[in-house]
């Protein structure tokens, strides 16, 4: 079986986020499950597509009151906001509640 593996710019745009966003999230441990090419902090990153739609599919919202528990699953307080301004990030289910 073969498993589609994405690049960091192909897994963003997936998403429906900057590059840079998604490089962000994996310092601080946002974001969809990456895998790590090698030992080395220059080393790869991939993301397999059933990673990033289960990532997705957890983040589905019946109403606004259910924001505050997309954000306890990414371990994030409701005031604590990513520094990209909310226009870069399109996708309803990655923004935070606050």
């Amino acid at each position: 079986m073969t498993t589609t593996v994405l690049n960091n710019e192909e897994a963003a745009k997936l998403i429906g986020v900057t590059p840079k966003t998604l490089r962000f999230w994996r310092h601080v441990g946002r974001g969809p499950k990456y895998i790590k090419f090698g030992d080395s902090k220059y080393s790869g990153v991939g993301y397999e597509v059933a990673d990033i739609e289960a990532w997705k599919a957890e983040r589905k919202l019946r109403s606004t009151s259910e924001q505050s528990s997309v954000a306890s699953l990414s371990g994030v307080r409701a005031n604590n906001r990513h520094p990209v301004s909310s226009s870069t990030i399109p996708a309803p289910w990655l923004r935070s509640n606050g």
